[in-house]
């Protein structure tokens, strides 16, 4: 959550860098079709709406899901398959954005702007005939298609140019397909597939038919020109080209910066003209900006800068056609098929549950016997399932259907995370949990070999009963056979005598309390005592890291769990310093559980291929930011200890 510290200038407001979705900017909107500009919303906002978009797609898929396991692949088959299709439809959510244009117009610079990131090369000569796609992904890599090969090699990011660029690959030389570039950006993760296509007009044919051959791929088009050479007729004539493959176009003029202000309305005005005259658009809105200035605000964090260059408006009006075209035609109609498709079958569950049809089992065990004996069939129970469903899909699609669907879910204002910090902390586990489990791996490493050579250890083990039962089993874990047979006799041998020492006992009513005492807790085992020193060791580093005397709030938030998030928060004196660790922790959370729901939806989609590495651990680190490191669970609250 860091801030960059060089760049802003005294009487500007710093904000977060990265992506068009983690800041709290204004977005001035740049209208040269009428000559007004739009309304002012927040980039903040355009990131709700993606996160909103996102939760519908997960909701409706959970309700597919459910639905899923309901219908038999047997007895229903046709069923079964649509209810799959559908969840692979919602898996593979993407929506492919190309930006095309001549060379030189600064196609590469604007993806680099958007994302928030300077990761793809950029030059004043031709690239080569390679399209580039930009992917969500942590780390950061870049993958090489090679023609004829479905293999991919995995390079280094920064070697990108050595196969992309004419000077790095001249005349495309080593049979370049493709590269996949895959980025930790917000814009990218909530589906967005960007494509940098060849500059077309260059001295480089196959870079024009490269591109004209990806356009029937792409779900809409950012349409690049600049002000130092607006609107050639052979951009015109692309353009035309253009549009007769993709419905949406945006119009970017870019390098803003290369003209003075009062030059710019008469450039636009010059290309207005020519797209309404020439290509039949009537008052075509255009995106004046300058991606190179735009770039450089996010990477210096100014606010103002980021404004000046015109970079919001395109960011805001991406945003709100991808989750509007999502929304509205995606969702509303996957949710309307699984409406009819359980409608369906429900009839069908419905026609065959008669008065013929065995009773509704009452326990698992006769369930399973109906199962066993062929009787499973759609029953009453199933029927009433799909039925609240259905009812529960009617609901979603009304709310698709609504006048403000794009809208947010209401919400509490939560200062944004940087994403490549978001995605790092996601495959973090709980710092002190990791600190103490460390601690705890020697300090039993140390325990196993002290009881095993030394008589003053094995008889204080003995007469603190031994350790805790967690703790027993994780010195079983380590020591060997010879070494607890060689330790722990006297342990047995001092329960023997307590428990003679009991049956001779004349307060026979106090016996079962007595015999329970003998089981060694939390007060008397040396590891526990250990462990809780280790914790309160590694809560206090932490607790003076947060607050060091005379500075301000830190730059970047540990990764704890609830239990350890509770410990931290006793100790911070600073109540905003404890907000902003409980808002960190919220949209952790957050992202783990919407990583696990990506995973569960994948996997039942038959697209396991798809998931992220992140997705693919959010299960385990989900459990342990809930719960904490299972090395470190007891059967008492760790509050009684530290």
């Amino acid at each position: 959550m860091s801030l960059a510290e060089g760049g802003i200038m005294p009487d500007e407001k710093p904000m977060n860098a990265g992506g068009p979705f983690r800041r709290e900017a204004q977005a001035v909107d740049v209208m040269t079709g009428e000559g007004s500009a739009g309304p002012r919303t927040s980039s903040n906002a355009a990131g709700e709406r993606l996160r909103n978009y996102d939760r519908l797609r997960l909701g409706l898929a959970s309700l597919i899901q459910s639905a899923l396991r309901l219908i038999s692949e047997k007895d229903n088959p046709e069923a079964y398959r649509q209810c799959r299709d559908l969840l692979t439809s919602l898996a593979e959510d993407r929506f492919t954005l190309a930006v095309v244009g001549q060379f030189n117009r600064g196609k590469s610079s604007l993806m680099n702007a958007v994302l928030g990131m300077d990761r793809l090369p950029v030059g004043i000569v031709p690239l080569t005939s390679v399209i580039t796609k930009v992917s969500y992904g942590n780390p950061e890599r870049a993958l090489i298609e090679f023609r004829g090969s479905s293999l991919k090699d995995e390079i280094p990011l920064d070697r990108l140019a050595d196969f992309v660029t004419e000077a790095g690959n001249p005349g495309n030389q080593k049979q370049i397909e493709a590269a996949e570039v895959q980025l930790p950006s917000e814009f990218l993760r909530r589906g967005l597939f960007f494509v940098d296509t060849p500059g077309v007009g260059s001295s480089i044919s196959a870079n024009t038919f490269t591109t004209e051959r990806f356009l029937p791929q792409a779900d809409a088009v950012i349409f690049v020109t600049s002000f130092d050479s607006p609107l050639g007729q052979s951009e015109l004539e692309f353009f035309r080209k253009v549009r007769e493959h993709v419905r949406k176009v945006f119009l970017v003029v870019n390098k803003s910066d290369l003209v003075k202000p009062q030059e710019r309305e008469h450039v636009l005005n010059f290309i207005r003209q020519r797209l309404e005259e020439e290509a039949g658009l009537r008052e075509p809105r255009l995106f004046a900006l300058s991606a190179l200035a735009g770039l450089e605000a996010k990477l210096s964090a100014s606010e103002r800068r980021l404004s000046e260059s015109g970079l919001p408006a395109l960011e805001q009006s991406l945003v709100e056609f991808l989750t509007r075209e999502k929304t509205g035609e995606v969702l509303l109609r996957i949710c309307e098929r699984a409406s009819l498709l359980l409608e369906d079958v429900r009839l069908k569950t419905q026609t065959q549950t008669g008065t013929d049809e065995p009773p509704l089992p009452k326990t698992p065990t006769e369930h399973s016997a109906m199962v066993n004996a062929g009787a499973a069939k759609p029953n009453r129970a199933q029927s009433s399932a799909l039925g609240e469903i259905i009812g529960q899909l009617i609901k979603l699609r009304e709310e698709l259907q609504g006048e403000d669907r794009n809208a947010a879910a209401p919400r509490l204002e939560i200062k944004p995370v940087p994403e490549a910090e978001l995605m790092e902390a996601a495959r973090k586990a709980c710092l002190v949990c990791t600190r103490v489990a460390d601690s705890m791996m020697k300090f039993m490493a140390q325990f196993q070999y002290q009881v095993f050579s030394s008589e003053a250890e094995r008889t204080a083990l003995a007469r603190h009963g031994g350790l805790c039962p967690l703790h027993t089993w994780q010195y079983a874990e380590i020591a060997s056979p010879q070494g607890i047979s060689s330790s722990y006799p006297r342990v047995l041998m001092e329960v023997s005598s307590r428990l003679s020492r009991l049956a001779r006992s004349e307060t026979p009513v106090s016996l079962s309390a007595r015999t329970n005492a003998l089981t060694t807790g939390p007060d008397k085992c040396s590891a526990c005592q250990a462990q809780a020193e280790a914790e309160n060791s590694v809560l206090d580093e932490i607790t003076g890291q947060l607050t060091p005397p005379g500075a301000k709030e830190p730059s970047s938030l540990p990764v704890l769990c609830l239990s350890h998030l509770s410990a931290v928060l006793k100790r911070l004196p600073n109540d905003g310093l404890a907000r902003r660790l409980l808002e960190f922790e919220a949209v952790l959370f957050e992202r783990l559980a919407e990583n696990m729901q990506r995973y569960a939806l994948k996997h039942d989609a038959l697209r396991r291929h798809l998931n992220s590495a992140d997705e693919r651990i959010a299960y385990h680190h989900g459990l342990s930011q809930l719960v904490g490191d299972k090395r470190l669970q007891a059967p008492w609250h760790v509050e009684k200890l530290i």
